[in-house]
């Protein structure tokens, strides 16, 4: 018998992939009839009690889920029965094909009440339990992972045995059947494999690491990384898919935009994006990423944190260029979540999902029967065959649901060329051209809003309206509109005055006059970051003072002197460990977020405390910054502007080298230097090798073996190596010339 079933599966991190592959044993096992427990008599399970739109999503299952808590646990323990744990968010695609082929059908349900404990989460309302898990999931799946997550957890400490992402109904089932039997008949190994899995989780998550010295060079180090890996024809710094990732554009805008390559990179992403049907051309905002490497074909999910980082982006980027492409992107996406994300009350909801009706972006697709009739209706008539060129639909059909191939091909709507040229071709200014433009989205946007719509999740969360208040307030000041500054500063009063419990925290998420939980350390770093931008805005000083209270808060709950910053405050007993994650994603880490506000709070109050933190929270992530800056890029990002007011405590001797740790040592003298236009400089490279070891020369000798090169970043620059004299060994039985000594 299997001690373990061990799944893999395919799924991207938001859920772009399809079905898992795992193997299994067949345990074809009866069930015991009478163990099932009623239902609740108005045919609710226990999610009917909850706010959450993802857990009332799923309150009419027949799965007799719980909520995350105390009494699904105790359950648990009781009947000594494993867990199955149902992580995803309410605009989840594959959540909602899960839901449908598992969780509404009866014999799955009968399955999950006779032997499991189930229960659902949100990850938008505990990103605590989220984060653990998926950590989990990946080391499991060799990391991979993806919403929703499936995973099966020992009652007594909560620790994961199994997982997978999505599940079919039959894989669902298996799965089940094999848990359960390896559970029943040997349980002790089951912990034992689960003390293992959590010992990883936790030192992934919380393992303290000694402070290094930091040096300048690691900002240079990061944009060099990023500037190899953008795609110079498509933009982005990836290939399919691709994320809008603002945090690698705002790196560069801010630690290297004297270099022109780096304002090529930052322009070429930002037009690509506004140019694609990543970008929602008629309504204004984002989706959440593009299937493809040309940012046409989306992800149809909206979320308040891809458009509240992408106007701060865009508005950095106007100030730097003026471009007025960049202006207009802001115009829309403003008005696109004033519309469509603001509560009544001041706040702004989480998300728009990316299917209607079940189908994925019904609301936006267009055909050309369709644009046509609507700009007829409109009296637009002579803007029929200029709408049809702007938008590609000339060009034929660009979209098929993958998911449901009766479905006729149709249209992602995009720009085939830049506006400005465009508007040059017809010989129009930006501005004449633009209003061309805006009268025809206004007629499809009319029609388009009579169509069924996609889900809105209505909650309100204090992070992500944080990540939006800042992006209001960065394009009020820079665009120097008042009014936006004003809507972030009445959203931040929304927070200040109903997310807040009587002892003076921050809660995590409101809905419909609901409060609920405390606010992890992401909500305070992520609104404080809010203010601060609101302060920037309209230098009033009560909005400072907000700041800095609720800076204090934190720091009381989450920093603990000599490690540095957790998400969790202490003592959570729905926890196995108390996390602190670094990395930078599609939204940035507590960390990272935490360590600009501390630096800007010592920028606008010169008090000494906050430059002493700043340094506490350096240490506390500095070996992630000198060794992989890019996987910390927002606090990379903080800390070139923090060293470069204060480089008195850094180390700036620019020498770039690899680890001590290594077998290889590379140094360059001179390290730095300018070339003017027409001129010729010399710079010698040496690599040291250990005793015993070899490089590649630049002529290997063997098509298989990739050669020694260099490659100048700046297409301007040319290189001209002066090779040393290679000599001939033998490798993996074939001759090969390398570099050694």
């Amino acid at each position: 018998m299997k001690e373990y079933v061990r799944i893999i599966a395919i799924c991207f991190v938001t859920c772009i992939s399809g079905t898992p592959i795992f193997a299994m044993s067949e345990a074809q096992e009866s069930l015991n009839s009478d163990q099932t427990p009623k239902r609740a008599s108005d045919g609710r399970n226990r999610l009917g009690e909850t706010t959450s739109p993802y857990l009332l999503q799923h309150q009419y299952n027949p799965v007799h889920w719980y909520p995350w808590g105390e009494e699904a646990f105790q359950a648990a323990r009781e009947q000594n029965k494993p867990i199955f744990l149902s992580i995803g968010y309410s605009t989840c695609y594959w959540c909602h094909v899960m839901e449908r082929e598992c969780f509404e059908d009866q014999e799955v349900a009968d399955w999950l009440n006779r032997t499991f404990i189930a229960i659902k989460v949100d990850r938008e309302e505990r990103p605590d339990v989220d984060e653990i898990y998926m950590t989990a999931l990946q080391i499991m799946t060799r990391g991979r992972g993806g919403w929703p997550i499936s995973l099966f957890l020992e009652p007594n400490t909560l620790k994961p045995i199994w997982g997978a992402t999505y599940l079919s109904k039959t894989d669902f089932i298996d799965f089940m059947r094999t848990t359960r039997k390896v559970w029943n008949e040997n349980e002790s190994k089951v912990l034992d494999r689960a003390d293992e899995i959590a010992g990883i989780v936790s030192a992934r998550l919380s393992t303290f690491q000694e402070p290094v010295q930091l040096s300048p060079d690691l900002v240079h180090k990061g944009a060099v990384t990023l500037l190899g890996r953008f795609d110079s024809k498509l933009g982005g710094f990836s290939g399919r898919p691709k994320f809008p990732m603002p945090i690698y554009s705002d790196f560069l805008m801010e630690t290297s935009w004297e270099n022109p390559q780096v304002q090529k990179a930052v322009k070429k992403t930002l037009d690509s994006m506004l140019m694609g049907g990543m970008y929602d051309q008629v309504g204004g905002g984002f989706h959440r990423y593009s299937t493809d490497a040309k940012w046409l074909v989306p992800h149809f999910e909206k979320m308040l944190y891809d458009n509240g980082q992408l106007v701060s982006t865009y508005a950095k980027a106007y100030e730097l260029t003026g471009e007025p492409t960049y202006a207009k992107v802001i115009e829309e996406t403003l008005e696109y979540v004033e519309r469509e994300l603001s509560a009544p009350a001041g706040g702004f909801y989480s998300a728009q999902d990316a299917e209607t009706n079940h189908l994925e972006g019904e609301t936006y697709l267009w055909r050309e029967a369709q644009i046509r009739e609507v700009l007829e209706d409109a009296g637009l008539e002579d803007e029929v065959a200029f709408a049809l060129s702007l938008y590609g639909v000339d060009k034929g059909t660009n979209f098929k649901d993958p998911h449901h191939p009766q479905e006729p091909a149709t249209n992602v709507l995009f720009l085939g060329q830049h506006p400005e040229i465009s508007a040059s071709e017809h010989t129009m200014s930006y501005p004449e051209f633009q209003e061309r433009v805006d009268r025809i989205n206004a007629a499809l946007l009319a029609v388009r809003d009579t169509r069924d719509q996609p889900l809105t999740d209505d909650k309100v969360i204090t992070a992500w309206n944080g990540i939006m208040i800042a992006g209001f307030a960065d394009a009020g000041r820079i665009l120097q509109n008042k009014a936006w500054v004003d809507r972030a500063v009445r959203a931040s009063n929304f927070i200040l005055s109903e997310m807040k419990s009587k002892n003076g925290k921050l809660l995590r998420t409101w809905r419909e006059g609901t409060k609920g939980a405390d606010a992890f350390l992401i909500d305070y770093a992520s609104f404080i970051s809010g203010l601060l931008a609101i302060y920037r805005a309209n230098q009033d000083q009560q909005v400072l003072a907000s700041a800095i209270e609720l800076y204090d808060t934190a720091r009381e709950l989450f920093f603990v002197e000599g490690e540095g910053w957790y998400d969790t405050e202490k003592g959570k007993s729905d926890l196995f460990v108390r996390t602190r994650a670094l990395s930078d994603g599609a939204i940035p880490a507590a960390t990272s977020f935490i360590l600009g506000d501390v630096i800007s709070l010592a920028e606008m109050t010169n008090d000494p405390r906050f430059l002493e933190d700043t340094m506490r929270t350096l240490d506390s992530e500095s070996q992630w910054l000198a060794s992989q800056p890019l996987s910390v890029v927002v606090a990379a990002k903080h800390f070139a502007r923090f060293a470069k007011a204060h480089p008195e405590k850094f180390d700036g001797e620019q020498i770039p080298t690899v680890s001590k740790d290594s077998t290889v040592t590379m140094i360059c003298n001179p390290a730095a230097l300018t070339i003017s236009t027409g001129e010729s400089k010399t710079i010698t490279v040496t690599l040291q090798m250990d005793r015993g070891w070899h490089v590649n020369s630049n002529d290997p000798g063997n098509e298989y073996t990739v050669p020694l090169s260099f490659k100048s970043i700046n297409e301007n620059v040319s290189i001209v190596v002066d090779w040393p004299k290679s000599k001939k060994m033998i490798s993996a039985g074939e001759k090969v010339s390398v570099f050694g000594g």
